[in-house]
């Protein structure tokens, strides 16, 4: 990926489904993000692709590789887009990076519309791209 892709695409983001939950994580971040569920996932580094980006966060945040990983979509926030994938993920989370994270959950697609008509999404695209995922799937 050019410096110019990593301008355009602030970071890669995943949503991960496990039977009927979907995983989101709270950030280390500003006060205001505090308390406010996003998908896993980070920034480009210069060089990486978007399938690397995305492997390389969820190893760094939670310990994991997810075999199959499919493109979403792209979504904008703060005038930037982020590529998110989608997968599959049977296994356990048995740590995650505590420096980066504060908390992990698995939520069902009604507790997320429910984060998210209270307000309590970070970027604001995570429902839309679970129901994306979701539709891809059928």
């Amino acid at each position: 990926m050019t410096a110019s892709d990593v301008r355009r695409y602030r970071t890669v983001r995943a949503v991960l489904r496990q039977r009927e939950r979907f995983l989101l994580v709270v950030h280390h971040g500003f006060a205001w993000s505090r308390e406010r569920w996003g998908l896993p996932g980070g920034r480009i580094e210069v060089g990486e692709d978007f399938h690397e980006t995305a492997r390389r966060e969820l190893h760094e945040e939670l310990s994991i590789h997810v075999d199959s990983l499919d493109v979403v979509g792209d979504y904008r926030y703060k005038g930037a887009l982020h590529r998110i994938f989608g997968g599959e993920f049977d296994g356990r989370i048995l740590e995650f990076d505590r420096g980066e994270l504060q908390r992990i959950g698995w939520h069902t697609l009604d507790e997320v519309s429910k984060l998210a008509e209270r307000g309590r999404l970070h970027a604001g695209f995570e429902e839309t791209a679970i129901r994306d995922f979701l539709k891809l799937r059928e």
